[in-house]
């Protein structure tokens, strides 16, 4: 039974009405053996169990007498910054939300969907798992803000999960970001795609990239122009990272074409294998700089957070370390990985200073014939990104 309880995950929800958390155990009771949960009456109670021991989630109401869920979340912060912090509320007021975006990072509305609950509660334990060392769960706790998935990418998703979604749907959605429908345009009449004729409209643009692809381009432009405000690099390394992101995306969807036949995902988790480093890290006096295979597991830790598949947080996670996770096949980590490398030998660019472990390569059936195919491959892929500019 000891051992047993050692892998379960803690999860604090709080609120004042006693009715609501009983709703709540009641719809949770199938998570009980995988899940240690603690319902608190209020933030007093709420408190004096986080006094007592670890949790994983934190899950506050909003509303509540004497201390609301963002002054208690923002305690929750400072007394266990590894806590992935959440707000369930029925609150839409706008100075509600101003005063919990500093210190949630997920938002959810009351009355929640119970497979909704479960399914982002499990999702936050996984990153909470990713992030393999105290200090650095502390990390992340103690970033002032997470950046929030961009909201273009946040519309489009929503749109792209209705049966009546259009071509016409998404460009009404586009077009609205102005900068964001340049660099569109931009890179669809670029070498990077490849298309037989010059596109001069949104509507030709979704219609032949497809909805999948504008909608991955959308985080990875979102992103990187967002991060010009609050990532802390200078503009030269944020257009070099930008620079070398892409070309790392480019490549890694050309490879796993070649070797798997499929390319879902490659793209966009080689767009992002670095999006750790924009995130604004305020280390405090005496901290050494985190490293970049961390820089990498918080990268992972944040889009897990915007809900992007596991396989793409997992190659982020471990673009650095493929070895460490267990596998015996060459799978998206390890493309995310050979593309890192090659696109900054051929380019000069990225954090990456180690050489390709040959061995480890080979035992995925990666051999050094295969290897001077994808180096011809990232060679190419070079030649077509000198074509876009910025």
């Amino acid at each position: 039974m000891g051992e047993t309880a050692k892998t379960l995950k803690r999860i604090l929800f709080v609120d004042d009405d006693a009715n609501v958390l009983t709703g709540l155990r009641n719809v949770l009771r199938t998570k009980r053996r995988e899940w240690d949960m603690v319902f608190a009456i209020g933030p007093d109670e709420a408190l004096a169990n986080l006094a007592k021991g670890s949790f994983d989630v934190v899950v506050s109401d909003m509303r509540m007498p004497r201390m609301d869920g963002a002054t208690l979340l923002a305690k929750v912060k400072e007394l266990q910054p590894w806590a992935v912090r959440m707000i369930l509320s029925g609150q839409t007021e706008l100075e509600s939300a101003m005063k919990s975006v500093f210190v949630a990072h997920m938002f959810l509305s009351k009355p929640c969907d119970p497979a909704l609950l479960q399914s982002v509660v499990d999702r936050a334990c996984r990153l909470n798992a990713i992030l393999r060392s105290d200090e650095l769960r502390a990390i992340a706790g103690k970033v002032q803000m997470l950046p929030s998935a961009p909201k273009t990418y946040v519309a489009l998703n929503g749109a792209l999960a209705a049966p009546t979604c259009s071509v016409a749907t998404l460009v009404q959605i586009i077009e609205r970001d102005v900068g964001l429908s340049a660099k569109l345009l931009q890179l669809v009449n670029s070498a990077f795609f490849g298309l037989p004729k010059r596109i001069s409209s949104l509507n030709d643009t979704v219609t032949y990239l497809g909805f999948s692809t504008i909608k991955n381009l959308a985080l990875a432009l979102e992103t990187f122009s967002a991060a010009s405000q609050t990532s802390g690099l200078s503009e030269a390394n944020l257009v070099a990272l930008q620079d070398h992101s892409l070309l790392t995306g480019q490549l890694a969807q050309q490879i796993e074409a070649n070797m798997m036949k499929q390319a879902e995902g490659a793209f966009l988790a080689g767009v992002l294998h670095e999006v750790g480093w924009l995130v604004n890290v305020k280390m405090t006096l005496g901290q050494a700089p985190i490293s970049s295979v961390e820089r990498s597991l918080l990268g992972a830790y944040l889009l897990g957070l915007w809900g992007l598949p596991h396989a793409i947080m997992e190659a982020v996670a471990y673009h650095q370390e493929p070895h460490l996770v267990p596998h015996s096949t060459c799978e998206l980590v390890d493309v995310i990985y050979i593309a890192d490398h090659l696109a900054t030998e051929v380019r000069g660019t990225g954090t990456d200073e180690k050489e390709l472990e040959i061995a480890y390569l080979a035992g995925i059936g990666i051999d050094k014939a295969k290897l001077a195919d994808m180096r011809i491959l990232a060679e190419k892929a070079a030649g077509i990104m000198q074509s876009i500019e910025g």
